[in-house]
C-alpha cells in the first residue's frame, strides 16, 4: 500500500469517526431537556423564569452552533418580562477550541428588548441580579495564586458581532418619566482578544439608534473606524451624527454632525475626549478630561463661536393667553404649584470644573458677547464664579451660586457703562429708563419654586445712570397739573404712558432688598427744571409697587415752562406711584400738596412782610442820616 493510499484511509477514518460522532451527537440531542435545564439553573441562581418559547438547534460542522428563537427573561417577581430577544445564534469553530483558541463567526442576536426601573425607593430592578454576582459561596473562592496557576489563557477571534433591531426602555418612577431607545443596531467588524497580552482590537465599531421621551425623539449615530487597546490603554479617532426632532423646537429637528477623539487609560482611571460640531451657523468645540472614574470627577473647555439660544426655544406665551384680569384692573398674582417645583439633587452627583467662552451670545432676548465663564460643581454646589462678558455698550462682573440643599440661589453682579434701555428691552420687553451707567445687585434667595423664589429675595442694588429719561411719567405734565390741583383743591389717577417720559441729567438709588420687597429711601434724580426724590417699596414677590416721589422745582426752570410753574417753587410736590408691574398709575397727594402750598404762602407771606418792614425801616434811617449830615 503506498503512502498516499494510507494517508487517505486514515482520512476517511477521521472523517468516518467525525460522522458517527456528529451522528451520536445529534441523537442524543433533546432540545426539550436542554430548555428545561437552562431554566432550572436559572431558576436557582436568580429566582427569576427563563422561558425559551421557540426551537433550540445544534449544528456541529464545520462549526459548533446554537441557535435559539424567542427567549425571555421576568422580573423577579416572576410574572412580567424583564428581557427578551426574537432570536440568538452563537456559531464557534470546532478545531481551534482543541488549541485554546475561540474561534466564532459573527454572533447575532435579534429583537432584544430590555426594561430597567427606577423605583420609587431609588432601587433598581436589577439589583437582585448584581447582588448575585457579587455573592459567591466561600467554597467556590480560590486564591489569586491557585486561581492564576490553573487559568489558561485565552485567545478570542470574532468574525464579528451584530446586534439588531433591539429596544431599550428606562422607566423612572421617581419623576414618572419614560425613555425609550428603539432601532438599536449595533455591529462591529473583527475581534481579538489575548488575555495573556491584555490586548484587543475590534475593527469598525458601528452604533446607530432612535429614541424617544414624551414627544421628543432622537437618531444618534457614530462610527469607529477601530479600536485598539494595549496596556489597557485606547486611542480612536470617531465620527457621527446626533439628530432630534421635537414638537418644541420652532425648527421641530436638528442634525448635529459629531467628529473626534476618544482616549480612555484603564489602569490610571482617566481618559480624555476631543469633541467638534457645528448647530447651524454655531463651531462648538469641547475638550474633556475625566481625571477619575469613581467618583467622577472631570475638567471640561467648550469654546462657541456663536449661539442664538433663543432660535432653537418655543416662542414665550403671549400675554393675553394667561389668566384673565379681574374687575378693578389689577393683574392676578402667580402663585407657584407643586408641579412648579425646582429640582436641584442632580447637583449632589456632580464634581467637575470647566469653562465655557462664547465669543457671541443671544438668549432669553440678552446680547452679549466676549462671555467667558468659569464653572465648578461640589457637594450639590454649582458656583459660576467669575462670569465676565461685554454687553450693550458696557461690560458684566460677576458670579452665580446655586446650592441644592435648601434650594439656595445667589446672584453678584456689576454692570458698568451699559445702555440701561436696550437692556430693560431685550430682558423685560419694557423700557422704564433711558440713559447710561452702572447696576450693582448682590442678592439670595431659596425656595421650592420661582414664586417662592421671589418672595424669599434678599440683598442690596443699587443704579446710577446719566443723561436719560424716566419713561411713562411726565412730571413737567404734573406739575401743570399740581398748579391746577391749588386752584380747584382736587386732582385724579393717571395710567402710566409710554408715550411720556421725564429727562433727568442724573438718576441715582439704592435698594434693601428683604421678603422680596425692594425699598428705596434715597432716589435722587436732576434736571434743569426739577429735583425729584422718593421713597417706597417695590414688592417683586407679588408684582406690584407702591412709592411716593417728591417733586420741587428749581431756580433755572426760566424758558422751560418756568413762567406757568413759577407758583410751585419752593412746594414739594408728592406724586404717588402704585399698582402691578404691568398697569401702573399715577396720582398727586392732595392732602400734602396743599398742606405744603399753605405753608409755602405763609412762609412767602411772612418774607413779603419781612421785606416791607426792612424797605421803611431803611427809609426812615435814610430820613434821618440826611437831616444829620445834610447840606
Amino acid at each position: 500500500m503506498s503512502v498516499m493510499r494510507k494517508i487517505a484511509v486514515v482520512f476517511a477514518v477521521l472523517f468516518a469517526l467525525l460522522a458517527v460522532a456528529a451522528g451520536v451527537v445529534y441523537a442524543l440531542f433533546d432540545a426539550e431537556a436542554i430548555k428545561r435545564q437552562i431554566s432550572e439553573q436559572v431558576a436557582a441562581k436568580t429566582g427569576r423564569v427563563l422561558t425559551i418559547g421557540g426551537d433550540v438547534g445544534l449544528s456541529v460542522w464545520p462549526e459548533l452552533a446554537v441557535r435559539a428563537g424567542r427567549v425571555s427573561l421576568s422580573e423577579a417577581d416572576g410574572k412580567t418580562d424583564f428581557a427578551a430577544i426574537d432570536s440568538l445564534r452563537v456559531a464557534v469553530a470546532v478545531m481551534p477550541l482543541l488549541s485554546g483558541r475561540l474561534e466564532a463567526r459573527e454572533i447575532e442576536i435579534d429583537g432584544l428588548a430590555l426594561t430597567l426601573i427606577k423605583r420609587r425607593d431609588g432601587s433598581l430592578n436589577i439589583d437582585d441580579l448584581l447582588a448575585g454576582q457579587n455573592e459567591k459561596p466561600a467554597s467556590e473562592a480560590k486564591p489569586a495564586a491557585a486561581t492564576a496557576e490553573d487559568s489558561q489563557p485565552l485567545q478570542v477571534d470574532i468574525a464579528g458581532l451584530a446586534l439588531r433591531n433591539a429596544r431599550f426602555t428606562w422607566r423612572d418612577q421617581t419623576t414618572g418619566k419614560t425613555t425609550q431607545l428603539s432601532s438599536i443596531d449595533f455591529s462591529t467588524g473583527r475581534l481579538q482578544a489575548d488575555s495573556a497580552a491584555a490586548t484587543l482590537a475590534i475593527d469598525a465599531l458601528k452604533l446607530a439608534t432612535r429614541g424617544s421621551s414624551g414627544d421628543d425623539s432622537f437618531e444618534f449615530a457614530i462610527d469607529m473606524p477601530a479600536i485598539r487597546l494595549a496596556e489597557q490603554r485606547v486611542e480612536t479617532p470617531f465620527s457621527g451624527n446626533l439628530g432630534l426632532v421635537s414638537s418644541k423646537l420652532p425648527m421641530r429637528s436638528l442634525k448635529l454632525p459629531l467628529s473626534g477623539k476618544l482616549a480612555v487609560d484603564l489602569a490610571k482611571s482617566n481618559a480624555s475626549l476631543g469633541l467638534d460640531t457645528r448647530l447651524d451657523e454655531s463651531k462648538i468645540g469641547l475638550q474633556l478630561a475625566v481625571e477619575r472614574f469613581s467618583p467622577l470627577f472631570f475638567n471640561f473647555d467648550l469654546k462657541v463661536d456663536q449661539l442664538n439660544v433663543d432660535r432653537y426655544l418655543p416662542p414665550k406665551a403671549s400675554a393675553s393667553a394667561g389668566q384673565a384680569t379681574p374687575t378693578g384692573g389689577e393683574a392676578p398674582v402667580a402663585k407657584g404649584r407643586a408641579d412648579d417645583a425646582i429640582d436641584l439633587s442632580a447637583l449632589n452627583d456632580l464634581n467637575f470644573r470647566g469653562r465655557v467662552a462664547i465669543g457671541q451670545l443671544q438668549a432669553q432676548g440678552l446680547k452679549v458677547s466676549a462671555l467667558d465663564a468659569r464653572i465648578a460643581a461640589a457637594n450639590g454646589r454649582l458656583d459660576i464664579s467669575p462670569i465676565t462678558a461685554k454687553l450693550y455698550g458696557g461690560s458684566l462682573d460677576g458670579a452665580l451660586g446655586v446650592n441644592a440643599r435648601g434650594n439656595v440661589l445667589t446672584v453678584r453682579q456689576k454692570l458698568a457703562g451699559i445702555d440701561i434701555r436696550a437692556l430693560m428691552k431685550d430682558a423685560i420687553d419694557k423700557e422704564p429708563l433711558e440713559g447710561r451707567g452702572s447696576l450693582s445687585i448682590d442678592v439670595n434667595t431659596r425656595g421650592a419654586n420661582a414664586d417662592a423664589l421671589k418672595r424669599a429675595l434678599a440683598g442690596q442694588a443699587a443704579l446710577e445712570l446719566r443723561d436719560g429719561a424716566v419713561r411713562g411719567v411726565n412730571v413737567g405734565k404734573m406739575l401743570r397739573d399740581a398748579s391746577a390741583v391749588l386752584k380747584s383743591g382736587q386732582a385724579g389717577s393717571t395710567t402710566a404712558s409710554t408715550t411720556e417720559k421725564t429727562d433727568f441729567s442724573e438718576l441715582t438709588a439704592s435698594f434693601r432688598i428683604a421678603a422680596g420687597v425692594a425699598r428705596n429711601d434715597d432716589l435722587a434724580m436732576k434736571s434743569p427744571l426739577l429735583r425729584l426724590g422718593g421713597a417706597g417699596d417695590i414688592d417683586i414677590g407679588n408684582s406690584r409697587i407702591d412709592y411716593l416721589a417728591k417733586v420741587s422745582v428749581v431756580d433755572s426752570a426760566q424758558g422751560q415752562e418756568g413762567k406757568e410753574l413759577a407758583e410751585l417753587r419752593g412746594i414739594t410736590i408728592p406724586i404717588r406711584l402704585r399698582g402691578p408691574f404691568d398697569k401702573l398709575s399715577y396720582s398727586l397727594e392732595v392732602g400734602d400738596l396743599l398742606k405744603d402750598a399753605a405753608k409755602a404762602k405763609v412762609e412767602e407771606k411772612k418774607q413779603e412782610l419781612k421785606q416791607k418792614a426792612n424797605e421803611k425801616l431803611q427809609e426812615k434811617l435814610g430820613g434821618k442820616l440826611q437831616g444829620l449830615f445834610g447840606k
